[in-house]
């Protein structure tokens, strides 16, 4: 498992870290245009050595107040970890298009470099 929660203060406060660095873990949901999300799609898709230099290549990205896309995301505070997925608007509701993706270390860093501000 690559993350682990840890309660504390009597049970009532729950802290969530990654196994690997032991920093704590935050999440976010972006809303994606469709532009956005056909990038990151294709992102997720591609092998870590890959990503890294794709996204080296691309601006941050910008939320969209009423996106198509849905890009959730949990990461650690030290940018060495994160979990992605991506869902689209149809039906009605967000559904997933990617599974969940897992990266470390510098593959890590770079998509969380064009994610968050």
């Amino acid at each position: 498992m690559q993350i682990s929660n840890n309660k504390t203060f009597l049970g009532l406060k729950e802290s969530i870290f990654s196994n690997t660095t032991k920093s704590d873990v935050d999440g976010i949901e972006l809303k994606l245009n469709s532009e956005d999300g056909d990038k990151i799609k294709e992102l997720l898709e591609l092998p870590d050595e890959t990503i890294c230099e794709m996204a080296s290549k691309m601006d941050c990205l910008s939320s969209a107040e009423d996106g198509t896309y849905e890009l959730s995301v949990c990461y650690s505070r030290d940018r060495k970890f994160a979990a992605l997925q991506l869902a689209k608007y149809m039906a009605f509701k967000y559904r997933p298009v990617t599974g969940v993706r897992f990266v470390e270390n510098e593959t890590a860093e770079s998509l969380l470099k064009i994610l968050l501000k």
